[in-house]
């Protein structure tokens, strides 16, 4: 008869590879909700202070979330990789729709909303990356 105890010997069935936790992929709404309000967040913490905001204080907020999510989720680190193009989304994003936004509805309100979306964006694309690769 084989043993059906796992390693730590306590008669539970073995765990599967599908069971891994580091299958688990970054929780899309958590992720992408907490972000995106991190991000308004800071665009108003921003416009409370007098003068412009320094770039260390722009990214501390949506970064400091990711990094947060992505340690209590226990994301596996090869899943990180989304947030190369991620980045790249979101720094398009940012630069092209502000641009284009400054016409629209003008320059005071161009940067916190091209802001606000640009991390929205890199939340989107990070968690939907961290779907793959799976687990054998």
């Amino acid at each position: 008869m084989s043993d059906l105890r796992n390693e730590d010997g306590d008669g539970e069935p073995p765990t599967r590879p599908e069971e891994d936790p580091r299958n688990e992929p970054a929780p899309f709404g958590a992720v992408v909700l907490l972000t995106a309000a991190s991000a308004v967040a800071v665009m108003g913490l921003a416009a409370l202070l007098s003068h412009p905001p320094g770039l260390k204080f722009l990214l501390l907020g949506p970064i400091a979330l990711v990094v947060f999510e992505v340690v209590v989720h226990e994301v596996w680190w090869q899943r990180w990789w989304g947030a190369i193009p991620g980045a790249a989304a979101g720094l398009a994003l940012y630069f092209e729709g502000r641009a284009a936004l400054a016409d629209i509805v003008g320059e005071p309100w161009a940067h916190p909303v091209a802001y606000v979306a640009a991390w929205t964006l890199f939340a989107v694309v990070f968690a939907l990356c961290s779907r793959y690769p799976r687990t054998v």
